[in-house]
């Protein structure tokens, strides 16, 4: 974990000032506390806060440079095929001044050129400067795990692992993108490309971009999921395999010169991750784990120690009963944007409970989305493409009288919210009603939620991104659900979730399930083999569960969730600072979302914590 920023001024008669470029760098020190640097060379800057992982010593100081101080890169990030990657290249006369990474990515680009993204096999995100063809390289990994930002406007390029380092300079503004708030208030975060500021963008997964001097910009996407399902091999054939490369993926995740750790949830991903880990290392790992005060099922305690006392960790666990303002208030300053994703709140304590023995620590997370394990969702959005056995007209008809005999509001009757619910769903494509499942406030909500001045803004209610995705998806059926989540949500709620928690604390953290070899497997393999009748992983677990205990192997999947309910319940409202603006939310819906919610007609905690963290951005970011 680093944070990498920069600037590059189009005119080339500008310089750029250290105390700015110090202001930028200095803001992500969280990122890296061990070390600082920064570079200029005229018109352009690059700055640099270090986490010391391997080579500790000043050798792996950024920004760092080839032997000429041709190239310099500041990268943030892993790859883990370097040690096969640096013998090629030392055989090419390239000399190496370190055991890094970093200057791995160096010479391969001196190398290779911008093809030299074909060569590695990690998590990471850097900006390369070539000094003789005055141009500036950028580009985030495959799957999105590593964070990058840029702006591009008044005669500026800047760039930053987090948006906080953009905000520094002055030309930026702070207008907000209500399109991007729209989609905040579906998806509890916002979707790449898009911030919630106008000017400031997010790279995609996979996306690199080349920009010169004079501002001329040429921007591709080097790497996307392929689906080809393989049917020339069994499902024994298929599991010996993934258990075979999983084993390798975990020997090249675990390289460090720091202590390692794992985030144990207790459920299968995380467990597995253990299992396999304790094998490559045959010593006892450190594992980290919370537990909740609840009988509402959120406590996997017990399954946590299970897997601890299988393999003999060194197991340590966090208690958590947090304040709902202070948890906001962490995420808001880390995320720079609203992100109302609950389980970041237990996470954080943990990476906090993780950073006081280890560095880096891994997670199970990717394991669903490769390998169908949100089986709830799939299974349901199956069952409504049935409702496209009746004519649309006849949704139609029905969705009018609905909407007739029960207005909306968050009042609704139980009866009158589920049909008005079926018959919207009767009408949507298959992909806007794969959508609405996990939409937290759907469009009729969000018409009474927001101004109507913002809602006379909106264009479309994802953006042209998500149209794109769906217009590069599998035509149908399961396949075409998971590229869906692997190149929206995977990456803009889960990998956020977790690069954000551990940089929080200046720790590492790792996605071993995400190794390129093993994920580019996992998506040849036919789906008959991922979701049957008793749910998702079917492969996954066929693979894992030789090395496992019974208690993981047989338990139902329990999501990351946390008793936000029973939080909210607690919470003084009084203590929320609403702002008088019509950036707020109407303080009239808002007043009825709380009603409903305290008499127990439904269960809105998810929409509230959204709210709160909402409001509470406002108050910190917007004047």
């Amino acid at each position: 974990m680093c944070g990498i920023t920069g600037i590059l001024y189009f005119d080339t008669e500008k310089s750029v000032e250290p105390p700015l470029l110090n202001r930028m760098t200095d803001s992500l020190r969280h990122r890296g506390p061990d070390d600082r640097g920064i570079y200029i060379d005229k018109n352009i800057g690059l700055g640099f806060r270090r986490l010391s992982i391997i080579d500790l010593s000043p050798a792996g100081h950024q920004p760092m440079c080839n032997e000429d101080e041709t190239i310099w890169i500041v990268f943030n990030g892993e790859i883990y095929n370097f040690q096969e990657l640096r013998p090629t290249l030392e055989h090419k006369g390239y000399r190496f001044k370190s055991r890094t990474d970093t200057e791995v990515i160096i010479h391969a680009y001196e190398e290779w050129g911008t093809e030299c993204l074909e060569k590695l096999d990690g998590m990471f995100a850097f900006a390369i400067w070539d000094t003789r063809k005055r141009e500036l390289f950028l580009a985030r990994d495959r799957f999105g795990i590593k964070p990058l930002h840029y702006y591009e406007k008044n005669g500026i390029f800047a760039f930053g692992s987090e948006i906080k380092a953009i905000l520094h300079i002055p030309q930026v503004s702070r207008d907000m993108d209500y399109q991007a708030l729209w989609n905040y208030f579906s998806f509890m975060q916002i979707p790449a490309p898009q911030t919630i500021y106008k000017d400031i963008r997010k790279f995609l997964p996979a996306q690199a971009m080349v920009i010169k001097s004079d501002g001329t910009k040429r921007e591709w996407q080097y790497w996307d999921i392929t689906i080809e399902e393989d049917y020339s091999k069994t499902e024994v054939q298929w599991a010996e395999e993934l258990r075979e490369l999983f084993e390798k993926a975990m020997a090249r995740h675990l390289i460090a010169d720091v202590p390692v750790g794992i985030f144990l949830s207790g459920g299968f991903d995380s467990s597995s991750v253990v299992a396999f880990a304790s094998k490559v290392k045959q010593q006892p790992v450190k594992t980290f784990s919370v537990s909740f005060s609840s009988n509402n099922g959120f406590d996997e305690s017990p399954y946590q120690r299970i897997v601890a006392e299988h393999y003999g960790t060194e197991h340590y666990e966090f208690h958590a009963t947090p304040n709902i303002l202070e948890a906001a208030d962490l995420l808001i300053n880390e995320c720079d944007e609203p992100f109302a994703v609950s389980s970041a709140i237990p996470l954080y304590y943990i990476s906090k409970l993780a950073s006081e023995y280890v560095k880096v620590v891994l997670s199970g997370d990717g394991g669903d989305e490769l390998f169908a394990g949100y089986n709830r969702r799939y299974r349901l959005a199956e069952s409504l493409d049935k409702l496209d056995y009746l004519p649309k007209f006849a949704w139609h008809l029905a969705k009018s009288f609905s909407h007739a005999s029960f207005p909306k509001g968050y009042n609704l009757t139980t009866f009158g919210r589920r049909l008005r619910r079926l018959t919207t769903w009767g009408i949507q494509t298959p992909d806007d009603r794969y959508f609405s499942i996990f939409t937290l406030f759907s469009t009729e909500q969000k018409e009474q939620l927001l101004h109507p001045d913002i809602i006379r803004e909106i264009k479309m209610d994802y953006g042209d991104y998500y149209a794109k995705v769906l217009k590069e998806a599998p035509d149908k059926g399961l396949n075409r659900k998971l590229y869906l989540d692997a190149k929206t949500s995977l990456s803009d709620e889960m990998l956020t979730k977790s690069d954000r928690c551990t940089s929080m604390v200046g720790i590492e953290g790792r996605i071993p399930l995400l190794d390129k070899l093993f994920a580019e497997i996992a998506f040849k393999i036919p789906s008959k083999y991922k979701l049957d009748s008793n749910g998702g992983k079917k492969i996954l677990k066929k693979a894992f569960s030789p090395r496992l205990p019974n208690e993981i192997i047989n338990r139902k999947k329990a999501g990351f969730d946390v008793p936000l309910c029973k939080w909210l319940n607690r919470f003084d409202w009084d203590r929320l600072e609403m702002n008088d603006t019509t950036l707020s939310v109407r303080k009239d819906t808002l007043s009825r979302m709380i009603e409903v919610h305290r008499s127990a007609q439904k269960d809105l905690s998810s929409q509230l914590w959204m709210i709160i963290v909402y409001e509470m951005f406002l108050s910190k970011n917007i004047t």
